[in-house]
Order: C-alpha cells, then sequence, then structure tokens
C-alpha cells in the first residue's frame, strides 16, 4: 500500500510537467490543422495583424501603486509613449496608502490622460483595482503593475483581439522578466516551458490566468474582488474563463518587468504568490468538476497538481523513509531525495552555468517557496495587503 501511495505522488508531479504537456500539444496540434483544413477551404479568416487605430476601443489602464517613488514617473512615461491613440487611452493609477513620495510625484505630474487617485490607508491592492475599475471609462481595462514597462504597441497588441471576428474577452501578454545586472531572464528554461504552455492552452480554450504585468478584459466582465484577494491577476482572468468567456494568450503584447533584486525577495514574492494559488484553490473547489470540459482538465493537470507539487514531495519523502526500513532500495531513494533537496537549498544563492542543474535548483526551490505558502495561508498568515520590492 504504502509503495503505491510513494509512486503515486511521483506520477502525479511528472504528470503535471510532463504528461500534461505531451496531451495539451497533441491535442493543440490536432486543433490547428482542424484550423488549417478550414482556412484552406475557406471556412475562416485569417485575423489582420495591423488593426487600423480608428476601430480600436476605448481603453483604462489600472495600477495599484504602494511605495513606488523609485519607478512611478518611469512608468508614467513609458505610458505616454505607447502608440495608441491619446483620445482613447487613460491611465488610472491608484497609491494604496505610500508612506513615500508616491503620492506627491503623482500629483504634480500633468496629463489629461493621468487619472490619479491616492488613498489614504494601505488596505491593499484588491480593494483599490476595484475603486479604480468603478470609475474608469472605456469599454476595455489593461492591467498592469507599477513596475513594469510595456512595449510600444503592448495595448494594440492586446485590444485587437477584441474588434472584428472571434473576438476575445480576456488577453493575456507575455512578461519577459531580466536582470538589471545581467540582462539574463533569470527564470528563462522555466520561463520559456510556461510560455509554451499558454500558447497551447489557449488554442485549445484552457487558458487559466494571466501575469499581473500585462492583461485586459472586457470591463463589463470584471467581478469586484475580495478585499482580502492575494493574487488578483489569476482571479480576474479565471473567472472569465470560468463563466464561460474566451481567454486567448497575444505573445507579441510585450512587458518587461525587472526581477527581485536579492534571493529572499525574490523567495518572499514567491511565498506570497504560494498563498495565493491555495486561496484561489479554496475559493475555485466547484471546477474540479469534470462538467467544466478542457479548462477543468488544464486547470487540474496545470495548476491544482503544481500548486500541490510540494504535498506530493512531501508524501514521497515520508513514504520512502517508511520503506527504508524493510527495504535498501528505499533507502536508495530516501538518500537521494535528501541529498538533492540540499544541495539545491545550498545552491540557491549560487552562479551556475550548467543549464539542467540551474534549471533543477530553480524548480526544488520555487516548490520551497509554495510549500511555505502554503504553511502560512494554512495558518491564517497571508493578507491582501502587501509590501512593494525594495528597489534600487
Amino acid at each position: 500500500m504504502l509503495e503505491y501511495l510513494f509512486w503515486g505522488a511521483i506520477f502525479l508531479v511528472f504528470f503535471s510537467y510532463v504528461g500534461y504537456p505531451i496531451i495539451l500539444l497533441m491535442f493543440s496540434g490536432l486543433i490547428q490543422v482542424k484550423r488549417d483544413i478550414s482556412f484552406v477551404l475557406g471556412n475562416a479568416k485569417e485575423r489582420s495583424e495591423n488593426s487600423n487605430p480608428a476601430e480600436l476601443p476605448q481603453v483604462a489602464i489600472i495600477i495599484s501603486a504602494y511605495n513606488e517613488a523609485k519607478c512611478i514617473e518611469e512608468r508614467v512615461r513609458n505610458l505616454r509613449a505607447l502608440d495608441y491613440p491619446k483620445d482613447k487611452i487613460k491611465y488610472y493609477i491608484g497609491s494604496d496608502g505610500s508612506s513615500d513620495e508616491t503620492e506627491s510625484i503623482l500629483s504634480e505630474i500633468d496629463d489629461p490622460n493621468l487619472v490619479f487617485v491616492n488613498f489614504e490607508s494601505n488596505r491593499g491592492k484588491a480593494s483599490v483595482l476595484n475603486d479604480l475599475v468603478a470609475i474608469s471609462e472605456g469599454d476595455y481595462l489593461v492591467f498592469s503593475d507599477a513596475n513594469t514597462e510595456f512595449k510600444a504597441d503592448a495595448v494594440s497588441k492586446m485590444t485587437r483581439h477584441f474588434i472584428g471576428e472571434n473576438q476575445a474577452d480576456a488577453v493575456c501578454g507575455e512578461l519577459d522578466l531580466f536582470s538589471e545586472a545581467t540582462g539574463e531572464n533569470l527564470d528563462s528554461a522555466y520561463w520559456k516551458y510556461e510560455r509554451i504552455l499558454k500558447f497551447n492552452e489557449s488554442r485549445v480554450k484552457g487558458l487559466l490566468g494571466a501575469n499581473g504585468a500585462i492583461y485586459a478584459i472586457r470591463k463589463s466582465l470584471f467581478l469586484p474582488l475580495p478585499s482580502d484577494t492575494i493574487i488578483d491577476d489569476y482571479t480576474i482572468v479565471f473567472q472569465v474563463a470560468v463563466d464561460g468567456g474566451r481567454v486567448i494568450y497575444e505573445p507579441e503584447a510585450l512587458a518587461y518587468e525587472e526581477v527581485a533584486p536579492s534571493t529572499s525577495d525574490e523567495y518572499k514574492r514567491r511565498v506570497r504568490i504560494g498563498s495565493g494559488n491555495y486561496q484561489a484553490f479554496s475559493r475555485y473547489l466547484r471546477v474540479l468538476s469534470p462538467s467544466y470540459g478542457v479548462l477543468w482538465f488544464s486547470y487540474f493537470s496545470h495548476k491544482v497538481l503544481r500548486w500541490h507539487t510540494p504535498h506530493l514531495l512531501s508524501v514521497a519523502l515520508i513514504v520512502s523513509l517508511l520503506l527504508s526500513f524493510n527495504s535498501v532500495w528505499y533507502v536508495f531513494l530516501l538518500i537521494m531525495q535528501c541529498v538533492i533537496y540540499l544541495l539545491c537549498y545550498k545552491l540557491r544563492d549560487k552562479k551556475i552555468k550548467i543549464k539542467v542543474l540551474k534549471l533543477v535548483v530553480f524548480w526544488v526551490n520555487m516548490n520551497f517557496a509554495l510549500g511555505h505558502g502554503a504553511l502560512k495561508y494554512y495558518r491564517g498568515g497571508a493578507k491582501g495587503t502587501w509590501d512593494s520590492t525594495n528597489r534600487e
């Protein structure tokens, strides 16, 4: 019985990271072949790569900022540089009880497209987003972060999916994480892997969420967030998908964001995301029903199993310890697990040149943080208010 438990836990982890992508790629390929045939037979039209500016919809860019004095002026400058028609865009930025110069900087910016709201108390990002959306104009919302930079055509690339045929209800853009010191995407291998999944989930109507740095939705589909919501970006877009909306991935809508300046800051960020994952899981238990079809399969395989990978690895470790009393084979497996975890923990701050080893170290430490986030959420330590990352 214990052996089945051990190998069952290992299988579920393997399925989530390897088996599910293979099945997804196969299904996505069949969908694309069907679309290609329809196009050749004249039953489908290709989406125009360039939208007429006159057709682009009115949009509101929504940003919640907390102690972002070091980057907020540059962020507004970046928004001004967008190639979107100026008469069809406004930027709504709310200061969530900032204690630095964020409020004074934004107050001094003279821009008719900027709507700044200063909230005196730190209530949490979800509350600020709710209030900003409530006063926003336009039928479409673009959400972003204070420390993000959009490529000039990013908003246009997303909103073109809201016009013409096969209109989307939510669009997930692409975030490029980089280190200011090296210019390197520190999560590069894993990030590319996730991009492949998002691209193909979008094809099969199984895309689950978005990155908070760059995504857009129809305003009519926005549901006010509970004030204690931790990962607002995932919740907003996933709710659209759960309600039957079409969520797509647009890799050409690019945003750039610097990674946390230190390993400890990055770890805290991942712990917070982990807490938010379990909060979202507790709120969307109904989506575990197979009646949700492709969305259910993607949710269970890509999210639920991933979120519970620390639990599954813990089960494997404990069971191998119990089995090691009567089996040399499980003694070996136990030692191997302990060595890998200790080695990855020791190497978490090191610069690793071997790509495979770097990926393993990243994956193990990501799950350490995810497990920490689970414990924090279960103990009631997670909260909707947040602290900004220290930036130079």
